[in-house]
């Protein structure tokens, strides 16, 4: 958990560098599946191919921008020291983009689509998740309900403030008790230093997710050295 923690603490203060000289991107971000990628057989045989040649293989670099990570889960109850066949209970593609956006196909041990699900950075749950039968969509969920203040706008929000979410910070969204609302929040570093000369200020953003109104913005500081 310690190591999870600084991770996330040094994704923030990448920040602070990538602010400086930079301009923000202005690309969209559409949470939806990627048709150009989208996958409805896992190719087994090819995968393991892969692996026979390269026990460590993990995935491919599909172009500049776009990598898709392979692996396969097995069965639960069981130790695997090698790829084996029998044991594997599904194969998972995570097609993982340069903006943060993460396409992940879940097949059955056969190798037929079960699901695909979509993430914006670490784990924001976006767009619509379809569960599949059979080849069919038998079933939906909408991770973007009551937002329509939507990711792009977001993005847009950041863009304004001159942070690039596509790059650095943090974005979740849950329902707020004390605001009576679905809400967003929004952290980032803004690469100023604090009086003590070590930490960071960094700004916290709480936005209506119907609307995109400011509820709240607060500053405070964090060392990322300090235990």
């Amino acid at each position: 958990m310690k190591i999870i923690f600084i991770w996330i603490l040094l994704s923030f203060f990448n920040c602070s560098e990538s602010n400086k000289g930079k301009s923000v991107s202005n690309q969209n971000i559409t949470p939806s599946v990627n048709t150009n990628l989208q996958m409805t057989k896992f190719d087994i045989a090819k995968y393991e191919a892969n692996i026979k040649k390269d026990p460590s293989y993990e995935g491919y670099a599909k172009d500049k921008d776009t990598y898709v990570k392979q692996y396969h889960v097995i069965k639960d109850g069981y130790v695997e020291e090698t790829y084996t066949k029998s044991l594997v209970q599904n194969y998972v593609e995570e097609v993982i983009t340069h903006s943060r956006i993460r396409d992940i196909y879940t097949f059955d041990n056969a190798g037929v689509l079960l699901s695909v699900k979509h993430y914006f950075g670490n784990n924001l749950e976006i767009g619509k998740w379809e569960y599949y039968q059979n080849g069919a969509v038998v079933k939906t969920e909408n991770k973007d309900e009551n937002y329509a203040f939507d990711l792009n706008k977001v993005l847009k929000y950041g863009k304004d403030k001159k942070v690039d979410f596509t790059k650095n910070g943090e974005i979740s969204r849950s329902q707020s008790k004390k605001y009576n609302a679905y809400v967003w929040e929004l952290n980032w570093n803004t690469g100023k230093m604090a009086g003590d000369g070590e930490s960071y200020l960094f700004k916290k953003a709480i936005l209506n997710g119907n609307t995109g109104a400011e509820l709240s913005v607060t500053e405070y500081t964090l060392n990322p050295l300090a235990r």
